[in-house]
């Protein structure tokens, strides 16, 4: 996390220098994005491999594991390029990617939906 914001303050600093020049600076901080995104991407991996671990000892199907993972890239992705395009003014180009995320994330959820209603089905019959 320090290096992080280590580098996030650096870019903050070479941003405000390149005011003048709008495309570099949407580079850079697009690029710093992508850096901070894929260190955090590593870092899912652990979680994953806990969450799977608790899983497996619990006996509930992967299915679960696997909508929260596509939720989490879903939310991570459409919120970075979200604000991508809010810092280069393409604000109502931000709202469009929030709102592909969103559906996105109804779409990814509907097997847990599924699941629900068939463990409802199945404590009533």
């Amino acid at each position: 996390m320090f290096s992080a914001a280590v580098l996030c303050l650096a870019v903050c600093a070479v941003s405000s220098l390149l005011r003048d020049n709008g495309d570099i600076r949407l580079a850079l901080i697009v690029t710093t994005a992508a850096v901070l995104f894929s260190g955090a991407a590593e870092q899912l991996a652990g979680i994953r491999d806990l969450i799977k671990e608790l899983l497996d000892k619990s006996g509930l199907d992967e299915l679960y594991l696997k909508v929260i993972f596509k939720g989490l890239g879903i939310c991570f992705i459409s919120q970075i390029s979200a604000d991508c395009c809010r810092d280069s003014g393409q604000s109502a180009l931000a709202s469009q990617i929030e709102l592909v995320g969103k559906l996105s994330m109804i779409a990814v959820s509907l097997p847990l939906f599924r699941a629900v209603i068939e463990i409802t089905e199945a404590l009533l019959i």
